[in-house]
């Protein structure tokens, strides 16, 4: 079954959202390992699709690293409006996030883009 123009431009701008929130996060682990013995759990950037979004998410450097073992999943604030259901589900449930991962077109360019995943890193923004 074939997506619409406007579903493919959503899907193509939410997984464009969320890895450059990836990126940023990817920055901040090394942050966070550093500062570890000071707090078990550091704080990252909400990776929802939302490009203005700037909820800060506590979470451990495993659960981060859990979470990136696949380029399609992105942790998300638990509040509303911080998943899109046309392009994303909820994989995982807890009081401080929610993990959630991208579907159909969107998923295929998110872990295209996933720098763990292929050491190619991130897509040229051009592609989108």
């Amino acid at each position: 079954m074939a997506i619409s123009e406007d579903q493919y431009d959503r899907e193509a701008r939410a997984a464009k959202n969320q890895t450059l929130f990836r990126e940023i996060n990817e920055r901040v682990s090394d942050l966070n390992e550093s500062f570890s013995f000071v707090s078990e759990l550091g704080e990252w950037i909400c990776e929802c699709a939302n490009d203005t979004c700037l909820e800060r998410i506590p979470m451990s450097a495993e659960e981060y690293d859990a979470i990136r073992a696949d380029g399609a999943r992105f942790f998300v604030a638990p509040s509303g409006g911080h998943v899109w259901p046309d392009v994303e589900e909820v994989a995982e449930r807890n009081d401080r996030y929610w993990i959630v991962k991208m579907v159909g077109q969107a998923g295929r360019l998110a872990r295209q883009a996933d720098p763990r995943s292929n050491g190619d890193g991130p897509l040229p923004l051009k592609t989108w």
